[in-house]
């Protein structure tokens, strides 16, 4: 059994080596600053993939996706709810694009990213992804 939680660990820390190594510089310090907010919440997981940063409760409640990463967005990071259709979103701010179940935020500096509102909405998708655990758990 300590060999396959070795060889888990191992191949994460693969899947992260060459994550950050596919990053420009300024997605790196974008990266770095979503990453240090996502950290605030201790009970999401992080996982690689689709070979992105993905964090979970009960399911898939947010990534963060490079444009280096394809297929990914054109240009900067995205920040995005898995499902953001069901986000509060007062200013309209989510993009929606032509999806109908995930809404995004896409930097280009760190100079975009406003901690409160980004925690506003990490705080409000794992509610909802717990309620959705709940309707399940019936």
């Amino acid at each position: 059994m300590k060999s396959k939680i070795n060889q888990s660990d191992s191949l994460k820390h693969n899947q992260l080596e060459y994550f950050y190594a596919s990053l420009t510089k300024s997605e790196l310090e974008i990266v770095t600053k979503l990453t240090d907010i996502i950290k605030l919440f201790s009970n999401l997981e992080e996982k690689i993939s689709y070979s992105v940063l993905y964090y979970f409760q009960n399911s898939r409640v947010c990534f963060i996706w490079p444009a280096s990463i394809k297929p990914g967005p054109k240009s900067g990071v995205q920040f995005g709810f898995c499902n953001g259709y069901l986000l509060d979103d007062p200013k309209n701010i989510l993009e929606r694009e032509k999806r109908k179940q995930v809404y995004c935020l896409t930097f280009h500096s760190t100079d975009e990213i406003d901690k409160n509102t980004l925690i506003a909405f990490i705080e409000n998708a794992i509610r909802i992804d717990e309620t959705i655990y709940q309707k399940k758990k019936r």
